[in-house]
């Protein structure tokens, strides 16, 4: 497999985390890469002149997408699809394989997947993608990161409902979290500065920060409400994450298949070393009060 650095990038899914991460390839990336955006409304957005966009009617139509990685030379394609989308990477992966894409980088950016029980479906659904690129032979990457500094710690616990943290079983389990930025330079300073060797069928795990929902009440000094459901809107899917958490699974070192946290390169963490010297945020470092 070619040592050498990715040049050209497609972009799919430019939403929360997704902007982030272009941002950072803005910053990052030399100014000879190639910077490709596929989107559906291409004119909702604005984007610098750098960025080229192309407007994309139907992800699932395999030859069309493969003809614009194509047309762009595309080394690796980016994906931060939402979780309603998440199926629409094997055709974009179909896509991939057909253009020559040497690293497809799948859309995981939260807590690990692999392995994951039936009791969490979207993150079996993940996994299930994930699966089926490394089946058509279409290199990978999947990068962990837990819970979003910015976003976990206020959606997973319903803190803005009631103003309390919000706990689905103890609460004492350790979790990842990772600072959105961090997360965005860590992509990519390592797609662009790593070789792809390095970089192919790898999962990252990221970890800015290590704490319990009990360690976050007691730092802000809020009160802790024992639950069996997540309060306000999307009561499903938060306390689905809340048992995440409770469970264990919330570290981005946690191995499905053993029950226990993973050791050497599937610790949480391992992956942050990749960075030289680079400062992660913790989470009092970006949230000051809650």
């Amino acid at each position: 497999m070619s040592t050498r650095n990715l040049t050209s990038f497609a972009f799919i899914g430019t939403g929360y985390i997704g902007s982030i991460i272009l941002s950072a390839f803005l910053a990052q990336a030399p100014d000879s890469s190639t910077l490709v955006v596929l989107s559906r409304n291409p004119d909702r957005k604005k984007f610098p002149p750098r960025v080229k966009v192309v407007k994309v009617d139907n992800y699932s139509d395999i030859d069309t997408i493969a003809d614009i990685f194509f047309q762009y030379k595309i080394d690796a394609v980016v994906s931060t699809v939402a979780a309603g989308a998440v199926q629409t990477q094997r055709q974009m992966a179909d896509a991939a394989k057909k253009a020559g894409v040497k690293l497809f980088v799948l859309s995981e950016f939260g807590s690990p997947t692999d392995g994951a029980p039936d009791e969490y479906p979207p993150f079996q659904e993940k996994d299930e993608v994930a699966k089926y690129v490394d089946s058509i032979g279409l290199s990978w990457a999947r990068v962990y990161t837990g819970g979003f500094i910015n976003r976990a710690i206020y959606s997973v616990t319903g803190f803005r409902v009631n103003n309390k943290i919000n706990i689905i079983g103890k609460g004492h389990s350790p979790v990842s979290f990772t600072f959105e930025e961090d997360i965005g330079g860590f992509v990519a300073y390592a797609l662009t500065s790593l070789s792809l060797s390095s970089l192919s069928n790898r999962i990252f795990r990221l970890q800015g920060d290590r704490a319990s929902l009990q360690d976050i009440a007691k730092w802000y000094k809020k009160e802790i409400a024992y639950v069996e459901a997540i309060p306000g809107p999307d009561s499903e899917i938060r306390s689905m994450l809340s048992r995440v958490f409770e469970s264990g699974a919330g570290s981005t070192g946690w191995n499905f298949e053993l029950g226990r946290e993973g050791e050497g390169e599937e610790a949480a963490g391992s992956a942050n070393k990749l960075w030289p010297g680079h400062r992660w945020k913790g989470i009092r470092d970006v949230i000051t009060r809650l």
